[in-house]
């Protein structure tokens, strides 16, 4: 059919009188009146003037109600402006004619894809006067072709979906053979991983022991010479003795705290730190340890924005950095420079000290250690900070690689710049806290500034720690009951508990541990006031109380100042 339907367009097409275009003239219709393909002609303005039977049939509507009506109303919608465009431009004979597509709908709603080929009628001077358009219904080779194309995409997505899968089994294998090779790898480290862990549990174990037993004595040394302090004068050469001792009592405590973090019983702490007075303390300690021969020359800021650090740890950083500095001078004379200072970073210019995103801008605090000795190749810069790498002849630990940690758990930056025989220079930064946080001053203006009366109970199993803290309470002018186990505790509380205003309860004791003296007195009198004291940090030791909670914590070893401060801050 759409052969025949061509043919004879192709046939009607020649019809051209006046010998110029693909015309027609405007007489002859007649012989298409009951010609199989449909047909309809259209004057200047785009009406339908005539139409034959084929058409009448095609479009399911009778002559008289397809005639009058302009030819784009039987377009469907989205297609009616384009298609209204088309045959006023076929009229005007601006644009040579060809044939389009168009979809049609009938009145019962079906749409049909039709092939449109247009003429144009010319009167006998030439003149456009109409358009004589053919219709080829093509809806039934248009639907074929589309159901071919989605059979064409289907088979298509079918063998994409299984080159795919293909490929997906293909790395699945390698991914397999893969896992089973680093698996065997990993049972290998993991092998030896656990040998290494079951020769340091013990080791953890055992520091974890000495640490808290050692915090008990630090806390009697620091107590009673903090109290023997508070009775000299500022210009006593006793107190500036005893001020030396309570300086190593606190180093000796923080090196407690990395004893308790190694063992797994405890955390570090975070403070605002001023670096240079942190430093100056670290001095006066290693002045009489390092080498005759090397100079130790300070070059510190005195008013430094404060860093958010641990104590501890910085002082590990800062004693490392000096004495590796100062044994690397060996036995000839030479300098070792500690300078501190605050510098502004811009952005992606500091390298984080995990070597991984630089860290980000801002204001940053440097601490600069550098040396006059022997300096290093670019072999061993390398390696510094691997653990358990040493220059020296006996090794020493961690080293740089727990400096290195340190740093990095600081936020931080360390940097190396060293050349053989011409020394060592190591750079650490810190990032600074805002202006509005200051270190806290180490004083004792508390002890002297508080006084209270009321009964206080103090519960500590070591008869050193429970005198130190009795002494400082009644020199504050508060009556103090004691008891040294839990069960002690419970009995003197339930005695005198219209009259106990506080307690100071241990953690640790035989028996009845704090957690069980706690509830048992809350139980009594919910309201009593109770301020923890342990050697463990605050974090690991509140989540053990799960009914009742400690008003405040305590960390041993304190000073004087510190427990008053407590208690102050709940009485």
């Amino acid at each position: 059919m759409h052969n025949v339907a061509n043919n004879f367009l192709a046939t009607w097409c020649d019809l051209d009188p006046m010998g110029a275009h693909p015309q027609v003239a405007w007489q002859g219709f007649e012989i298409l009146v009951n010609a199989p393909i449909p047909c309809h002609e259209l004057d200047v303005h785009g009406k339908i003037t005539r139409v034959n039977a084929a058409s009448c049939r095609l479009l399911g509507l009778a002559e008289d109600q397809i005639v009058g009506r302009y030819v784009w109303e039987f377009v469907a919608p989205e297609q009616q402006l384009v298609s209204r465009e088309r045959i006023l431009s076929n009229l005007s004979g601006a644009y040579p004619l060809d044939s389009v597509e168009r979809n049609w709908i009938r009145p019962d709603g079906v749409r049909l894809v039709l092939e449109i080929h247009t003429n144009q009628i010319r009167d006998v001077r030439g003149r456009i006067c109409g358009l004589r358009t053919f219709l080829l219904d093509v809806t039934r080779r248009k639907r074929a072709e589309e159901a071919l194309r989605k059979v064409q995409e289907s088979l298509e997505n079918r063998i994409r979906e299984r080159t795919a899968e293909l490929e997906l089994a293909n790395d699945f294998l390698r991914r397999e053979m893969e896992e089973r090779r680093q698996a065997e790898e990993q049972r290998r480290r993991l092998e030896a991983q656990v040998q290494h862990a079951q020769r340091l549990e013990s080791l953890g174990v055992l520091a974890g022991g000495i640490a808290h037993d050692f915090n008990n004595l630090l806390a009697s040394i620091m107590g009673y010479a903090s109290l023997a302090a508070m009775d000299l004068a500022e210009s006593s050469p006793t107190r500036r003795s005893l001020d030396q001792v309570l300086i190593a009592a606190q180093s000796a405590a923080d090196l407690t705290q990395q004893m308790l973090a190694y063992s797994g019983r405890g955390t570090f702490l975070l403070e605002p730190l001023n670096l240079t007075q942190l430093i100056e303390g670290v001095v006066r300690l290693l002045e009489s340890t390092i080498p005759k021969k090397a100079e130790l020359r300070l070059h510190l800021t005195a008013s430094l924005p404060s860093i958010l650090a641990d104590a501890s740890q910085i002082r590990q950083v800062v004693m490392n950095l000096i004495t590796n500095a100062a044994e690397s001078l060996g036995d000839k004379p030479g300098s070792v420079d500690v300078t501190t200072g605050v510098a502004w970073v811009e952005a992606g210019r500091l390298p984080a000290a995990d070597r991984g995103d630089p860290l980000p801008p801002g204001e940053y605090i440097y601490l600069q250690v550098a040396d006059t000795g022997c300096g290093m190749d670019a072999k061993t810069v390398d390696r510094i900070f691997d653990p358990f790498f040493t220059t020296k002849f006996t090794g020493r630990g961690l080293g740089l690689a727990a400096v290195l940690g340190i740093v990095r758990g600081h936020h931080g930056s360390i940097q190396v710049d060293s050349r053989p025989g011409r020394g060592t220079t190591f750079t650490v930064m810190f990032p600074a806290v805002s202006a509005g946080i200051s270190a806290a001053p180490e004083d004792f203006s508390g002890l002297e500034s508080w006084r209270a009366e009321g009964v206080v109970l103090v519960v500590e199993d070591q008869p050193a720690v429970q005198d130190l803290a009795r002494t400082i309470l009644e020199r504050a002018g508060l009556t103090v009951l004691t008891a040294s186990d839990g069960k002690q505790a419970v009995a003197v509380f339930t005695a005198h508990a219209h009259e106990i205003r506080a307690v100071l309860l241990d953690l640790n004791m035989p028996g009845m541990d704090g957690v069980e003296v706690l509830d048992h007195i809350k139980g009594m009198v919910p309201d009593v006031r109770v301020v923890l004291s342990s050697g463990y940090n605050e974090q690991d030791v509140t989540t053990r109380f799960e009914i009742h909670k400690p008003g405040g914590f305590l960390r041993k070893p304190y000073h004087p100042w510190e427990l008053l401060e407590r208690l102050r801050a709940i009485w």
